[in-house]
């Protein structure tokens, strides 16, 4: 339980801070905030307080860690990419037009259910997160090789020099989080937390729990 409210409350946390940039970015722009600015801010507001709400639960019942560094650090990568999901959605809706319907908004459930997943330490989390970090890993790698040279296009035309190098920048960052974690799943400590393989008897882990 204590690993649900500590993960599950600061993916609540991070899901509402990506909420409300993109209205604070809309604010600084036009000097005001339109009416559905203010609904985001206000569920944002209420996530933040709920997720912070969990923390302080889960600080209060914390003994030590539940699980290996390794998944720590996959449900870490897992929690920003929850964070960037929402702040796209945000994004589209405040500030292109009331656009919604991209690829991290389809994936935000999926991933959600993902770390719910690995939170239980379900097997079915396991080869999911194998799978998705790996192919993650070729997409994202594709991407960046193509980006220099592809025809994009944005609503004001061709993306520019600057727009690009951000693509690559997001790019890059998510194909190291995606790589660092299929790594990750594949250590020792991480399949005994989801029941792929078990310890030998007298050899002791040397990651910290």
């Amino acid at each position: 339980m204590t690993r649900l409210l500590l993960a599950g409350g600061s993916a609540t946390v991070m899901v509402g801070v990506g909420l409300i940039f993109p209205a604070v970015v809309e604010w600084l722009e036009q000097g005001t905030i339109s009416n559905l600015g203010v609904v985001v801010v206000s569920l944002a507001g209420v996530l933040v307080l709920c997720g912070l709400a969990a923390l302080l639960l889960g600080f209060r019942r914390w003994g030590g860690f539940s699980m290996p560094a390794p998944v720590r650090a996959v449900v870490a990568g897992n929690i920003l990419f929850l964070a960037f999901c929402a702040l796209e959605t945000s994004d589209g809706l405040l500030r292109q037009e009331g656009r919604i319907f991209y690829w991290t908004s389809v994936l935000f459930l999926p991933a959600l259910l993902l770390h719910c997943g690995v939170l239980l330490a379900r097997r079915w989390a396991w080869w999911t997160a194998r799978g998705v970090t790996a192919i993650f890993v070729l997409c994202f790698a594709g991407f960046i090789v193509l980006i220099p040279f592809a025809d994009l296009r944005g609503s004001d035309g061709p993306v520019p020099w600057w727009g690009r190098m951000y693509m690559v920048g997001v790019s890059l960052i998510f194909v190291s989080i995606s790589a660092y974690a299929f790594h990750a799943l594949g250590r020792t400590e991480a399949r005994e937390y989801f029941g792929m393989s078990r310890r030998v008897p007298g050899v002791e882990s040397s990651s910290p729990q």
